[in-house]
């Protein structure tokens, strides 16, 4: 319980991901390259709701909204809302492309400010740009991934870690097409994984 709580502090205090590269096997490029980033990116008008599961055992849900942000001055983007949960009343503003899925700008209780944070690409691997110098691997395609919303197919596996970490503890998220992320699992440094969310439900608002 200590070391889940160790884990889950840093990881939510500083919003990064830790990890050890080493031992890391990524998809191929050819892999890689096929997928197109966009379709794993839920669409404008999208609601999910996810269970948390804390330190404690406790199961919190937040909730998760998709919108569009019209720009004058460039190009349009994609915004979302999340409530609840172990971080309450995030936003987060995305620039999405078929190569990659790119976080720009987030506002939450202890930040607001631009970011280039590269949160999805078409790569084998590819570094989040994130202040701890995060780097992801795309680690499997075409998994088929059955959570509380309900079983996905053609789901990627993204294995995130931090290089300079030597404990080997990493972040392991999971993506479904037309839905996004329905999982995140957090690995120690002993090989002991955690959940610590999992999607619950997702659809359209005006459904």
């Amino acid at each position: 319980m200590k070391k889940l709580q160790t884990f889950l502090f840093i990881g939510l205090l500083v919003l990064v991901l830790s990890g050890c590269s080493k031992d890391i096997k990524s998809v191929s490029s050819e892999a890689a390259e096929a997928i197109n980033v966009s379709e794993y990116f839920p669409p404008i008008g999208m609601t999910k709701t996810y269970f948390q599961y804390g330190a404690d055992g406790e199961k919190l849900e937040s909730i998760e909204t998709v919108n569009l942000s019209v720009n004058s001055d460039g190009p349009d983007t994609v915004y979302t809302h999340n409530t609840g949960g172990l971080v309450t009343d995030t936003m987060k503003e995305y620039i999405v492309s078929e190569e990659s899925l790119r976080n720009i700008y987030v506002v939450n209780v202890t930040r607001k400010e631009e970011v280039d944070v590269v949160e999805l690409a078409n790569k084998p691997e590819w570094d989040k740009n994130d202040p701890d110098k995060s780097v992801s691997y795309m680690t499997a395609t075409d998994l088929t991934m059955e959570v509380p919303a309900g079983k996905y197919d053609n789901v990627i596996e993204v294995t995130t870690v931090i290089p300079d970490d030597i404990k080997g503890r990493k972040t392991m998220h999971y993506y479904a097409p037309e839905v996004g992320l329905i999982k995140t699992v957090f690995v120690f440094e002993d090989g002991d994984e955690f959940t610590f969310s999992e999607l619950k439900s997702a659809g359209m608002m005006d459904e």
